[in-house]
């Protein structure tokens, strides 16, 4: 895993000065790939002016012969590829069995590919995570392609007649400087749902490449075409006899693991108190690893919330695991906010866990396994089941019409407390408050500021936040095509609009983001293009019933997990207690310094009034609890928008 930047001009040479500015440019990733750092360029006297610029991590031969970019075709073709390819020994036995390789790792693999077909085919071969921009100086294109389903980010900007393109949003920040503006539609789908979702990014004309798409550009003609649709098929396609849906999924996850497996340094594991963790360091064993390095984090006060990593640390001696946790005080964390907040690529609402936990396991790795994926392809979230209530309800929708109106007028008088209880949730769910169709029960799960209050903190009409925080061509496709993607169940539709926009634009691009802050791979065995098609085949009850979710992970792994874990079917949730921190002293008063200065109301991106209104809400309720997140997360969002924005 690394990171690069790519600059290619429409006309002229490159000259002296842009490339100066590009290499300094390149300094600012030097986190994703500190131990080596080269460039190439072209165009620089005649011919079109082109850079590409590499950081790398090395994971896998860990020789100068990995180095990037790499070349191809006697120096037609120039590759960077952040990432890495788990099928690369397969693709270079059954595919590139004559080719002299230069390399034992996967880029030499993927560009000799490249060189050899269209990228759509080689594409269609590929199971990993990655990112890469493939250059062919005799034709003067650029083909570049991001990974399925998100997992490595890739931005573009076309700016100066040229195309500019890199693994973080930070290098074109700075090389945009006065130009780089903020987009309002950005601040809306923040607030919405606490991270910006693509192919936005907070700043005006920077996009991100979207999962499973490529870009394809030549002498300043830009095209972004989909090469991958994330689709289910039907009740046909199930595997209805119990024995065999476990068998299956016990041997599908069993080998994405293995296949996750394969480096050339030390993999560890993130462990938490759940399932999906947990079943991570239990398959890791499975496959004959020994003092596997397993990581947490937990609080050494009364946080308010529960600390999994008593649990992660049973769990740990259970499976024979060299188990490293940081136990975090108010004062400690409060310590490490610079850090955090300077890491930031954008503003999102949730990462701090990822980047705590990161910075713990980079001290030991320079690789680590997540369970990330099993709530999204499995049915694990708490309101998923609060859906399945809702849809159990006779005339739900026509019931929804009469009653939803009704919870959603007396929401607005009872206090925090109440409105965070889970039996006022599953009301608003039953009721028909939450929606009464499938796409508006997922944005009501997953919305932070409701529409007026966005309305209200970014002085706009409140048909113009829906318009901006909830419109966008790959919602609006996926949402007209749900019975098409998904024709078999309503949860399965609800999953895919989970793949789309929550596993995308938060917690895959957070992961990235906050790992690599650390210099650290992380890899999610569990989003990968063989467990989504394995997802398919399950049938929904299989799945999730009123009990819980991810009941046939439960079931397939019995054996391996520890029976605290095989029986508790409660959702775990890692929420760092800032509900209750956030108030003491030292929190408050930077929070309130930051939120009110003169700065951030010159900046004029949030409404006063508005800001004090939200502080005023939280600092004088007096619930500390998980009931509070709510009313925490609106002034942790507007607290991290203005730190990101001062930097």
């Amino acid at each position: 895993m690394c990171g690069f930047i790519g600059w290619f001009q429409s006309k002229g040479p490159l000259g002296q000065g842009r490339r100066a500015q590009l290499s300094e440019a390149l300094k600012l990733i030097t986190h994703r790939g500190p131990d080596d750092g080269s460039e190439a360029v072209g165009g620089e006297s005649e011919g079109l002016g082109w850079y590409m610029g590499f950081r790398r991590l090395a994971i896998q031969d860990l020789s100068p012969a990995g180095r990037q970019p790499m070349q191809f075709g006697g120096g037609r073709y120039t590759l960077t590829f952040n990432g890495e390819i788990y099928n690369h020994h397969d693709l270079r036995h059954a595919e590139l069995k004559d080719a002299a390789l230069s390399s034992t790792g996967d880029t030499v693999v993927l560009g000799t590919l490249l060189a050899q077909r269209a990228p759509a085919q080689v594409l269609s071969l590929l199971r990993g995570m990655f990112a890469f921009a493939w250059w062919d100086e005799q034709e003067e294109s650029l083909v570049a392609a991001r990974d399925h389903f998100g997992i490595k980010p890739l931005y573009y900007v076309e700016v100066d007649g040229a195309l500019f393109l890199s693994s973080e949003i930070k290098v074109m920040r700075k090389l945009l400087g006065d130009r780089a503006t903020v987009s309002q539609a950005a601040l809306a789908q923040y607030f919405r749902w606490g991270s910006i979702q693509g192919p936005d990014t907070m700043l005006e004309g920077v996009r991100s490449l979207p999962p499973g798409h490529l870009l394809r550009w030549k002498q300043g003609k830009l095209s972004v075409e989909r090469y991958f649709i994330p689709q289910w098929p039907g009740k046909e396609a199930w595997v209805t006899d119990p024995t065999e849906a476990r068998k299956l999924v016990r041997n599908g996850i069993t080998e994405s693991v293995r296949a996750h497996l394969i480096s050339d340094v030390p993999v560890g594991v993130f462990l938490s108190g759940g399932l999906d963790s947990t079943l991570m360091a239990a398959i890791m064993r499975e496959q004959g690893m020994t003092g596997i390095q397993a990581f947490s984090i937990g609080y050494e006060e009364n946080a308010g919330v529960p600390d999994e990593s008593d649990t992660a640390s049973r769990t740990a001696a259970f499976l024979g695991c060299k188990f490293t946790r940081e136990r975090l005080t108010a004062d400690g964390l409060f310590d490490k906010l610079d850090g955090y907040l300077g890491s930031l690529d954008q503003p999102t609402g949730d990462a701090l866990n990822t980047w705590l936990v990161s910075q713990v396991a980079a001290k030991d790795v320079k690789v680590t396994l997540s369970g990330l994926g099993a709530d999204e392809w499995f049915g694990g979230y708490n309101y998923h089941r609060l859906i399945n209530l809702a849809l159990r309800v006779p005339a739900h929708a026509t019931f929804g019409k009469v009653a939803g109106p009704l919870v959603k007028l007396a929401e607005k008088f009872l206090p925090a407390g109440v409105q965070g209880h889970k039996s006022w949730k599953a009301l608003s769910y039953a009721s028909g408050a939450a929606g009464t169709e499938l796409a508006a029960m997922h944005a009501h799960a997953r919305t932070i500021f409701n529409r007026s209050e966005i309305a209200a903190l970014l002085t706009c009409p409140e048909a113009k936040v829906d318009a901006i925080s909830l419109r966008n061509d790959l919602r609006d496709t996926l949402i007209s095509k749900l019975s098409e993607r998904a024709p078999d169940a309503w949860l399965h539709q609800l999953l895919l609009l989970e793949t789309e926009t929550y596993l995308a634009n938060t917690l895959l691009r957070d992961n990235d983001v906050t790992s690599m802050a650390h210099s650290l791979e992380l890899r999610v065995p569990l989003v990968d293009r063989e467990i989504f098609t394995l997802a398919g085949r399950i049938a929904p009850e299989a799945k999730l019933n009123m009990q819980g979710g991810k009941r046939i992970l439960r079931e397939a792994f019995a054996d391996l997990l520890p029976e605290w874990i095989a029986r508790d079917t409660a959702k775990k949730t890692f929420t760092l207690p800032l509900m209750k921190w956030m108030r003491q002293p030292r929190w408050k008063d930077r929070i309130m310094d930051t939120l009110t200065s003169r700065t951030a109301r010159d900046r004029g991106w949030l409404d006063a009034v508005e800001v004090d209104r939200h502080l005023k809400r939280y600092y004088t309720a007096t619930v500390d609890d998980k009931r509070a997140w709510r009313l925490s997360q609106t002034v942790w969002l507007m607290f991290v928008l203005e730190s990101w924005a001062k930097r």
